[in-house]
């Protein structure tokens, strides 16, 4: 059981990873209503 949950863990670390990576090199949700927000102004 324990092991079960480290790894559930794992993938979940694994993608909020990625998905910072993502954010963080221009191309993801965040940066993109940032660029929205910020042409509309």
């Amino acid at each position: 059981m324990k092991f079960q949950l480290n790894q559930k863990k794992k993938r979940l670390i694994f993608i909020i990873g990625i998905v910072v990576l993502i954010e963080l090199s221009g191309y993801g949700f965040f940066a993109s209503l940032f660029r929205l927000i910020g042409s509309a102004s």
